[in-house]
């Protein structure tokens, strides 16, 4: 049984629930259901906590930051083995995205400029000038997913420490483990540094009732949120009487639009990470692919050809590429949705040399798809695409842009100026121009229902501070 740990102190619950591998379906371990007492008070020691870290000087903040990637990356090995039984992660992911990329967020910021926080002014205007400072809004709620939880509460703690917030961690409930061991480590860091064990809390639990109580909290001045749109709305309107802060990535359902000049080989090795990064479990997985009539049924082919070389088994194996979802709730979902668009009709290409134990779900291709398929509007996190047939630019982007989400959409191209010019139709907050690589310093989120504000280099920072304007006249 994990303990949580609040105020510095390791707290033995009262009440637990059951967390399962993903690859077995067996339970590994029971996490605490924090109650509504656990949830007061770990609010009320990042609310004390927070002046006196917002006081600290910026090279304290960036050691304790380094301090935390140190302790992570002693345990790397460690961490990287419950990654993959607490997410159903395969080896190479779970070791450099799941704990390696934790460790780097947290590097990233113990080295960035402090001037980030003291921004270029206005120039002085009749006698008047200005002096602009980011202030920290005071205790920032950090709401992870359950596909990169270590990784997505890593980029927002870091970030929100950073700029003088104390945090209060609240991971999915579905796979809390690696949250709750950033957190063990988080106070060790903290209690080597002296600092007040308030700075970083946790909170965990199977039902919405302590994420629902973090975000209605008049204590907590902002919400970093990462998951479901459906969740984001719930959050967005909780958060709204007080006209909280909030930082908000969720849902997405990628639109990739193949024009007839488009390199094949190309887009085949980027999209079928949709098929083999955790499982499909990325709110930016390429899903929908809009190829046009000449190049359509090659793409098939090829994509087709694909699934005959995945391999499923053992998660430590370094060959096996096709792992788990998260839960027999979202493998069923994805069963859903691929039983409709056969039951209409569609060709259906699989990989389904799976395990008998545990969520794992057929790595799927869904041709001949029609717009209005369910497949292709509602968003199924997992390792699923769907194929239709365009006959133009034109009707490829109005097809892109039907649906509430706007996060991340792709063109690949061989004229690389007529591609950027369909990606300026599209309303998705990012487009990836003959590539499905994410910039890890660019501005990252949603547009429509995919989100609020930017993730990604320093731009965070604005969901995170108060931008203050210190105003004085010239002597």
């Amino acid at each position: 049984m994990y303990t949580t740990w609040i105020d510095g102190e390791a707290v033995t619950p009262a009440a637990t629930y059951g967390i399962d591998d993903p690859a077995t379906g067996e339970e590994i371990a029971q996490a605490p259901e924090c109650s509504a007492a656990d949830t007061e008070r770990v609010i009320t020691a990042a609310h004390r906590a927070r002046r006196g870290f917002a006081a600290t000087g910026l090279a304290v903040r960036r050691e304790f930051l380094t301090r935390i990637a140190d302790l992570l990356e002693i345990e790397r090995e460690s961490l990287t083995e419950l990654a993959i039984r607490d997410t159903g992660a395969r080896i190479d992911v779970a070791r450099s995205l799941h704990v390696d990329g934790a460790v780097s967020r947290f590097r990233q910021w113990a080295c960035t400029p402090g001037e980030v926080l003291t921004p270029t002014a206005p120039a002085d205007a009749a006698g008047i000038h200005a002096r602009l400072h980011r202030r920290p809004v005071g205790v920032v709620g950090c709401i992870s997913p359950y596909n990169f939880p270590l990784l997505a509460m890593s980029a927002k703690v870091s970030a929100a420490l950073f700029s003088g917030n104390t945090v209060v961690m609240k991971p999915a409930p579905q796979d809390p483990l690696l949250v709750m061991e950033l957190g063990r480590i988080a106070t060790r860091a903290a209690g080597d540094l002296g600092l007040d064990p308030g700075v970083v809390g946790t909170l965990t639990g199977s039902t919405p009732n302590t994420g629902e109580a973090l975000v209605a909290d008049p204590r907590v001045g902002a919400i970093s949120f990462t998951g479901s749109t459906h969740v984001g709305r719930a959050i967005f309107a909780n958060a709204a009487p007080q006209v909280k802060r909030l930082l908000l990535e969720l849902g997405g359902k990628g639109a990739v639009i193949v024009r007839a000049d488009a390199d094949l080989d190309e887009v085949v090795a980027n999209v079928t990470r949709t098929w083999t990064l955790q499982s499909g479990q990325v709110c930016l997985t390429p899903s929908r692919i809009l190829a046009h009539e000449s190049v359509a049924d090659a793409l098939e082919e090829r994509l087709a050809a694909v699934l005959e070389t995945l391999r499923s088994g053992d998660l430590r194996d370094p060959d096996t590429t096709v792992g788990p979802v998260i839960s027999a709730n979202q493998r069923d979902h994805i069963n859903r949705l691929v039983g409709s668009a056969q039951s209409s009709g569609r060709r259906i290409h699989q990989f389904t040399d799976l395990p008998d134990k545990g969520f794992w779900t057929a790595p799927t291709l869904v041709a001949g798809a029609d717009p209005n398929d369910d497949v292709m509007r509602i968003e199924a996190f997992g390792p699923v695409m769907a194929l239709s047939t365009v006959t133009n630019d034109d009707e490829a982007i109005a097809i892109a842009n039907s649906l509430d989400f706007a996060l991340y959409d792709y063109v690949f191209s061989a004229n690389v100026e007529a591609a950027e010019a369909v990606a300026a139709q599209l309303e998705a907050a990012q487009v990836g121009v003959n590539t499905t690589a994410r910039h890890p310093l660019a501005p990252f989120g949603g547009n429509k229902h995919s989100g609020i504000g930017r993730t990604g280099g320093t731009y965070a920072l604005d969901a995170y501070t108060n931008l203050q304007a210190l105003i004085g006249r010239d002597s």
